[in-house]
């Protein structure tokens, strides 16, 4: 047996605020052997220290009331969820998206605003704040067992990855440099006070992850690599991240999103246990000594693993880090002892997880699980591209070539795979035989798990019934968005009439399933997040966009 000496659980959406969920999540670790709590919010460090370097308390009282009283309780409520967890033997990490910054700040120091109307993230300010709000952390919350942090995303205030700013120092500063002094500036106070320091790969281009990483090795040996399981984001039909094995002689902790950005949002089962036990092997066999699950999405409220049947992937984790033998029988009949929650209960409602009496409970849900995968991955991803964004519909075919192609390309990770989207008429074949594929697989799920049997209770199986209609219809709309997606960048490409009739075709059936659904949708009373991932005004759009398309294009007569 082996195991990884760190095996973090990561919140990141409003619940962590809600000592209930909190107490139910250090309930779950201690029951599971999780040793490290991580709150993620991208703004965190302000929720919690003003610094007071900058802001004094005769300006906050003068200017700034509601935030100097907020930072305040903040704080007494993140002291106490450390104080439980070191309780209950369980570390707390900070996870933030720095560099942030309260809009005061500007305010004080409008200097900070370039002629150009943009901050610039070279000037030497930003890191002296920087390292200044970290020794403030500090001294509040000595107990906290370190600070995990993500120099290369675009989704902080100021960033060399988004930089708008353009003047001669930002032209002269080059990423890794710019990566170099932030990471000193947080290593430097964590170093001192002797906690740990994690420096994510989050980044958007192999060439903005080597930076980071090749950063981080430069500043401190003993600093810990963050590593996703596959590269940017948490896509199953990605490679493995080329960062775990490049990197040998370092530290390596691994993320693992459990939940399923995208994979159904958490609302549509998807199994990822057979693929958390491959990447967990190939972790393990390039000295990663440690793993941390994320367990919901920080733009998404009332959905979580522990309110889903993502509650399976949160398991397979836990004693997957506890224990890289155990078996796939062992995690499905732990997740049956632990209980199941419906996607169509509020996370906030607590509701108690309920346990199937029927014998042969958990090698069905095996099947069932495994099976959803299937669905998700033939249904949101495009022969292993991205198709999704977040899990949702989408709104416009620049819109989805930007998800596949730009923002969430695989190429760049797997540059061979381009081949496989090209519009060609092999490839579209190929694409729609996928899609009817996960159609004709969704509409099997029910026979698959047989609710009816499984020994639950009859408003619990009614849930399951309404989540396995729904995810039929929602497998459909992606079949429709590729229908006339790639059938559309076909005939833009080859200019010919027959082309643009499919077109036509192929967005008469959009609308007519967009109509169908907005029928099934109506008079219903799901949590929000059902609308949200399956918004008929998005597929109304994509239409309206299709139809645009087809009037500007130059179509030959026959």
């Amino acid at each position: 047996m082996s195991r990884y000496v760190f095996r973090g659980f990561e919140m990141c959406n409003n619940h962590m605020w809600k000592w209930k969920t909190v107490e139910r999540a250090l309930d779950f670790m201690e029951m599971f052997h999780m040793n490290a709590l991580i709150f993620h919010q991208y703004d965190l460090m302000d929720q919690v220290v003003l610094p007071e370097q900058y802001f004094t308390e005769e300006e906050m009282w003068a200017y700034w009331p509601i935030r100097y009283c907020a930072v305040g309780t903040n704080g007494a409520y993140i002291r106490k969820v450390i104080r439980e967890a070191r309780e209950r033997g369980i570390d707390f990490y900070f996870e933030v998206k720095e560099i942030w910054y309260p809009e005061a700040l500007v305010d004080k120091y409008p200097e900070l605003i370039e002629e150009n109307g943009h901050v610039c993230p070279s000037n030497s300010f930003w890191f002296e704040f920087l390292e200044n709000k970290t020794r403030e952390l500090l001294r509040h919350f000595p107990d906290m067992a370190g600070l995990i942090v993500s120099p290369a995303t675009r989704e902080s205030k100021v960033s060399v990855s988004a930089n708008r700013c353009g003047c001669q120092r930002c032209r002269n500063t080059s990423e890794e440099e710019w990566y170099r002094g932030y990471i000193q500036a947080v290593y430097k106070p964590l170093k001192e006070c002797k906690k740990r320091l994690v420096v994510r790969d989050f980044a958007y281009t192999a060439g903005t992850q080597s930076s980071v990483l090749r950063a981080s090795v430069q500043c401190g040996s003993d600093i810990v690599m963050g590593l996703k399981n596959v590269p940017h984001d948490f896509w199953p039909t990605f490679p493995d991240n080329p960062a775990i094995s490049h990197y040998e002689n370092v530290e390596k902790w691994i993320e693992y999103d459990a939940w399923g950005q995208y994979c159904g949002a958490g609302i549509f089962p998807c199994g990822l246990v057979r693929d958390m036990m491959k990447r967990f092997c190939h972790c393990g066999m390039h000295g990663c000594s440690g793993m941390w699950v994320r367990t919901d999405w920080e733009l998404l409220d009332e959905s979580c693993c522990q309110n889903t049947f993502s509650m399976l992937n949160l398991i397979a984790a836990a004693m997957l880090s506890w224990d890289t033998d155990c078996t796939e029988e062992e995690i499905y009949q732990a997740w049956v002892d632990y209980g199941l929650m419906s996607p169509l209960q509020e996370e906030s409602k607590q509701l108690t997880p309920v346990r199937p009496t029927a014998p042969d409970a958990a090698g069905r849900l095996k099947q069932f699980m495994d099976a959803c995968c299937e669905v998700i991955e033939k249904a949101l991803y495009v022969r292993g591209h991205v198709f999704n964004y977040s899990s949702r519909f989408q709104h416009a075919c620049q819109s989805i070539y930007n998800v596949m192609n730009v923002y969430h390309q695989r190429i760049q990770w797997d540059p061979p795979c381009a081949e496989l989207i090209r519009p060609t008429k092999e490839n579209l074949e190929h694409i729609m035989i996928e899609k009817s594929a996960a159609v004709e697989e969704a509409m099997r799920l029910g026979s698959i798990l047989d609710i009816e049997h499984l020994g639950v209770p009859e408003e619990f199986a009614e849930d399951i019934k309404k989540i396995l209609d729904l995810f039929v219809w929602y497998v459909k709309g992606f079949q429709r968005m590729a229908g006339v997606y790639f059938h559309m960048q076909k005939a833009l490409e080859d200019r010919m009439p027959p082309d643009f009739a499919q077109v036509e075709e192929e967005n008469r059936k959009l609308k007519q399933y967009t109509e169908n659904l907005k029928k099934r949708l109506d008079h219903t009373s799901y949590p929000f997040y059902v609308y949200w991932v399956m918004d008929t005004k998005e597929l109304d759009l994509l239409a309206a966009d299709v139809d645009r398309m087809l009037q500007m294009s130059f179509i030959p007569e026959a």
